[in-house]
């Protein structure tokens, strides 16, 4: 498989998702989410060979971007639902996201990090170098917020 190859089918899996964690965790308007992320997978593709763990730094170079961009606009970050249903129904982790939205945003600040980043299909050790962390404190935080979670929703062990 060829670099181009390569990228192709990472920006078809990818670009979905990026855009669908922009939208629903981090609150950005649709229009924002798609430039935003198209920005980023631009950018990917002119360091392709140079990004060791593309798919963290796609979603914090889009992220960034998007914030830049709703800046810019002087647009408040709106709750706005995906307007791809599609996209959604393809996506686990934004059906796990839905769910759990309204208790997620009652965690610390930094659980919900993880745990936003967790339902975006990060590793813990993708995670930590988003975060500044080490895996082992992203892992902690990680269980930590589930556990708040299942109180939260009523999904605990007994």
């Amino acid at each position: 498989m060829s670099e181009a190859d390569d990228y192709e089918a990472f920006f078809q899996k990818q670009y979905p998702k990026v855009v669908a964690t922009l939208i629903h965790h981090h609150g950005f308007a649709e229009q924002i989410a798609e430039d935003a992320t198209q920005e980023a997978m631009t950018r990917l593709l002119l360091d392709w060979k140079k990004i060791n763990a593309p798919q963290a730094w796609t979603r914090t170079v889009a992220y960034r971007e998007a914030v830049r961009m709703a800046k810019g606009r002087h647009a408040q970050l709106p709750d706005t639902p995906l307007a791809d249903s599609q996209a959604a129904a393809d996506l686990a982790s934004v059906e796990l996201a839905l769910m759990t939205g309204a208790a997620v945003k009652t965690l610390p600040p930094r659980q919900q990090e993880v745990m936003t980043l967790t339902l975006a299909d990060l590793k813990p050790e993708e995670i930590a170098e988003i975060l500044g962390c080490t895996p082992q404190q992203a892992r902690s935080n990680l269980a930590h917020a589930r556990r708040a979670l299942q109180r939260a929703l009523g999904t605990e062990e007994a």
